[in-house]
């Protein structure tokens, strides 16, 4: 509640519209979480609630607390997906989509890899650099990853966009994907990431980028999509 406030009184505002909560609270059961946002929803601080770096299990957890004790719900999850991190495939997106919870992925460039702006050697500059954290230069530097950019500069060469543009189309084009939310440290960048909307790609090339950055078919996804009845 304090927190709260505190952003109120910051941003010189009466509502918060989407308010998010960061990590699971292992220390904090969620029921009292979700009470407590209810509360901030039923008075007018908060509009809409979301979270962001769940395991499927805890959102889904997150989502029945809510219909049983009549709390609002999540809206959204905000997690790390992108062409180079798309682990939120296995459960998550189909979570979404079944309780039309609404996606809006960070780092939907990979941390600056999808721009095209880096080789196999490893960067002097960016995020990329950095020892730790999701985009980290050894979470990114792999063979598969580097199928993935190949994939991205000759479809960006071939449509005459830009890599990061063709990247964050990708996103935008994906069933369940609300919208994408990147990070642009100058004007000239957020404006060639604007680039992203306003056109369609071709199918042909969405599902070429699709295939190659497919996470692999394993258990249990191999198994149950072999045994499941087809909609009639």
């Amino acid at each position: 509640m304090d927190g709260v406030e505190a952003s109120l009184k910051r941003l010189q505002t009466d509502y918060i519209d989407l308010y998010q909560v960061h990590v699971w609270d292992q220390a904090t059961p969620i029921e009292e979480t979700l009470r407590a946002l209810d509360d901030l929803v039923t008075s007018g601080k908060v509009r809409y609630i979301g979270c962001s770096n769940f395991f499927a299990w805890q959102l889904m957890k997150s989502l029945a607390l809510s219909d049983v004790n009549r709390y609002v719900r999540f809206i959204s999850i905000q997690p790390q997906y992108s062409l180079v991190s798309r682990q939120m495939d296995r459960e998550m997106i189909s979570l979404c989509l079944e309780e039309k919870v609404g996606i809006v992925p960070w780092a939907p460039l990979g941390g600056g890899f999808l721009t095209g702006r880096y080789n196999r050697e490893m960067p002097t500059e960016g995020r990329l650099t950095s020892k730790v954290g999701e985009s980290a230069w050894d979470n990114r530097a792999s063979d598969h990853n580097f199928a993935i950019l190949e994939a991205v500069l000759e479809i960006a060469k071939q449509l005459d966009k830009a890599p990061a543009q063709v990247a964050l189309r990708w996103l935008l084009q994906k069933e369940g994907i609300t919208s994408p939310i990147f990070g642009a440290r100058t004007l000239d960048q957020f404006e060639q990431n604007m680039g992203a909307v306003d056109w369609e790609m071709p199918s042909g090339l969405w599902d070429k980028l699709d295939e190659i950055s497919a996470l692999p078919d394993d258990y249990p996804n191999r198994f149950i999509t072999k045994f499941q009845r087809p909609l009639k």
